[in-house]
C-alpha cells in the first residue's frame, strides 16, 4: 500500500515539474504573436517608416510584388480565337433562351388577359339579360 502511495506522489510531482517547464520553455514573448516580430512590445520603435524593422522593408516589397504578378499570371491568360468564338456562341445561346422565355411569358399573360375580358363581357351580358323589376308603389 505504501509503495502505491509513493508511486502516486511520484507521478504527480513528474508530471508538475512538466507542467512548470513547459511555461519556462516558451519564454517571453517567444510564441504568443507570431504576426509581428521578435520585440515589437519592447520599446518605442524610432526609424521605423512602416510595420516592418528598417532592414526587412526591401524584402517585404519583394514579397508584395512577387504575390501580385503571380496572381496577375494565374487569373488572365489570353484566349485564343475558338475559345472566344465558343464564348460568343454559349452567350448568344443564353440571349435566345432569355428571349424565348419573355416571349411566353408575354404570350401567357395575353392570354390570361383575353381570358378575365371574356368572363367580364359574360357577366355584363348577364346582368343586361335580366329582366328588370318595376317598382311598385306599394310598400311593405
Amino acid at each position: 500500500m505504501c509503495s502505491k502511495l509513493i508511486k502516486v506522489i511520484f507521478i504527480a510531482c513528474l508530471s508538475l515539474i512538466f507542467a512548470v517547464s513547459l511555461s519556462f520553455a516558451k519564454g517571453k514573448g517567444k510564441g504568443q504573436n507570431k504576426d509581428r516580430p521578435p520585440g515589437w512590445e519592447e520599446g518605442e520603435k524610432k526609424g521605423w517608416q512602416s510595420d516592418v524593422p528598417p532592414g526587412l522593408e526591401k524584402k517585404d516589397e519583394k514579397q508584395k510584388k512577387k504575390r501580385k504578378k503571380s496572381k496577375n499570371r494565374m487569373g488572365k491568360k489570353p484566349k485564343s480565337k475558338i475559345e472566344q468564338e465558343v464564348e460568343e456562341n454559349e452567350a448568344e445561346a443564353k440571349a435566345e433562351k432569355v428571349k424565348k422565355k419573355d416571349e411566353e411569358k408575354t404570350k401567357e399573360e395575353k392570354l390570361e388577359k383575353e381570358e378575365r375580358e371574356a368572363k367580364l363581357k359574360t357577366k355584363k351580358e348577364k346582368w343586361k339579360s335580366r329582366p328588370k323589376r318595376e317598382k311598385s308603389s306599394e310598400t311593405r
